[in-house]
């Protein structure tokens, strides 16, 4: 548990320069959702969360190639809570990278 914490914390900067260095890789825009996506009760909280799908390239030049045959593009479903409490807008941010092998993120209290 502790080595997957880990290494989630060392992809947290590789996502945020994904995130910033790349113009033609984007977010498509966040909307509202529910808290728990796969709660077969259905959210009774209300649509607290929002989520946006994020489409990054599958290789980076100097790091892989992707195949001919392959699609270049990787779309990744992402959700956040926004800061209920303080000021939202200068909140921090906390990324919660949930799965990987044999611990699918679907079992995420957060998903």
């Amino acid at each position: 548990m502790l080595r997957n914490f880990v290494i989630a914390l060392a992809m947290i900067p590789t996502l945020l320069s994904a995130f910033n260095t790349s113009s033609s890789h984007k977010l498509n825009g966040w909307y509202p959702c529910t808290e728990y996506t796969f709660d077969d009760a259905g959210s009774t909280t209300g649509e607290l969360a929002q989520c946006a799908v994020y489409s990054a390239p599958l290789c980076y030049p100097g790091i892989c190639e992707t195949p001919e045959d392959v699609n270049p593009m990787v779309d990744i479903f992402v959700k956040r809570l926004p800061a209920t409490t303080g000021d939202s807008d200068n909140s921090s941010n906390v990324w919660l990278l949930d799965g990987g092998p044999g611990v699918p993120s679907t079992t995420s209290k957060f998903c």
